[in-house]
């Protein structure tokens, strides 16, 4: 299948004309993220993965229902992104008006999983997620890019990477394993950090995944749980890991991730770090800048250097995520920048991570590797 380098099509479902609603089998996973104005309008963001071939949207099998209100209205066309040769990338937005304070829940739901997932059947599947809304204010309780996660685990090797959601002001996160409907187990050895939300599977186990059995390519095992915010809001992600061997065929470009301590005011400044294993070319594109409000000056990225700058100059106060894609041409990483803005004064994250000297700025730089090179 030819792949252009970092391709994205915006056109609606109606244009596409993949028969979503009949073909079974194509679903890979999702999540939908929900936000709400002071005014109680819901806005819900969804991302949710497919079978190249075989490409729908969450709300195939009908809207996005919410309890108590009713059918989600989407808003715009899809965002149809096949820089990946594994899966379609498909985001959408939806809103509807509430009528008034309360937690809300949301869900959608249809058939099928793709065939052959090892620990999961090829059968229904339902997303669900969840906001507080007090009737006055507006509410960001989690802000999450799903498609930050690496999909990739490379047999005998230790997988680790993490989840990257951010909270709202005000609240915290903590993060479960709970099985969405119709995945049987995690993967073998697979473990979410509830309180930090890092993924890790050891290379004990993942030396033991197996490949699936179909030509489902990158389907291999499901993985899901919940992102838990402390005023109730909720967000459940459901996705695939692809296990590969080393010397069997192209592996994913590995993005550094880092993190950043400022102080309100300053320039942070950040070049990120990406290598191929095969040594291929990578393109780079920005994908997503959030944090607790929107930023009072624009972000820059530079594709070509991949040095990103952001002045936070008469921004908020909190933690906020820069993420840049990296392609070899057929598949993808996202690296995340994590910037801790704070007064001078406020304590900040301490991740277990390697201190570095930050560049351009008196701050503290902290990476890791999301996959390393230890093998059984």
């Amino acid at each position: 299948m030819n792949r252009m380098r970092g391709l994205v099509l915006i056109m609606t479902l109606g244009l596409v004309g993949f028969a979503a609603s009949v073909e079974a089998s194509h679903f890979r996973g999702a999540a939908m993220v929900p936000s709400v104005s002071a005014t109680g309008l819901l806005t819900v963001t969804a991302t949710s993965f497919w079978r190249p071939t075989a490409v729908a949207d969450i709300d195939e099998g009908g809207a996005i229902n919410v309890s108590g209100v009713g059918a989600m209205t989407q808003v715009g066309p899809e965002v149809i992104d096949t820089s990946d040769a594994r899966f379609t990338k498909v985001t959408s937005v939806h809103t509807i008006q509430l009528p008034g304070a309360g937690t809300y829940a949301m869900s959608a739901t249809s058939c099928c999983r793709v065939g052959g997932i090892i620990n999961a059947a090829e059968s229904t599947w339902t997303m669900n997620s969840s906001i507080a809304y007090n009737g006055s204010s507006a509410n960001t309780p989690i802000q999450f890019n799903f498609s930050a996660v690496q999909p990739e685990v490379i047999k005998g090797t230790d997988y680790n990477g993490n989840l990257g959601a951010v909270a709202g002001p005000g609240l915290s996160l903590s993060y479960n394993q709970t099985l969405n409907e119709n995945i049987n187990s995690q993967p073998p050895g697979f473990t979410v950090n509830a309180a930090t939300g890092a993924l890790n599977i050891p290379a004990a186990s993942t030396a033991t995944y197996g490949d699936n059995p179909t030509a489902n390519i990158g389907a291999d095992y499901a993985f899901s749980g919940n992102i838990i915010a402390s005023d109730g809001s909720s967000v459940e992600f459901d996705w695939l890991f692809d296990a590969v061997a080393r010397g069997t065929g192209n592996l994913a470009p590995q993005v550094t991730d880092a993190i950043i301590n400022i102080i309100l005011g300053d320039t942070a400044s950040h070049t990120f770090i990406g290598m191929d294993p095969e040594g291929s070319p990578l393109t780079w594109m920005f994908v997503n800048f959030f944090g607790p409000g929107a930023p009072a000056i624009a972000p820059i990225f530079d594709p070509l250097t991949q040095l990103f700058t952001w002045d936070s100059t008469g921004s908020m106060l909190g933690v906020y995520q820069a993420q840049v894609q990296a392609s070899d041409g057929l598949l993808t990483d996202i690296g995340t920048l994590t910037i801790n803005v704070t007064n001078g004064t406020a304590a900040v994250p301490e991740p277990a991570t390697l201190l570095l000297v930050g560049s351009g700025i008196a701050a503290a730089a902290r990476y890791r590797r999301k996959k390393t090179a230890k093998t059984v």
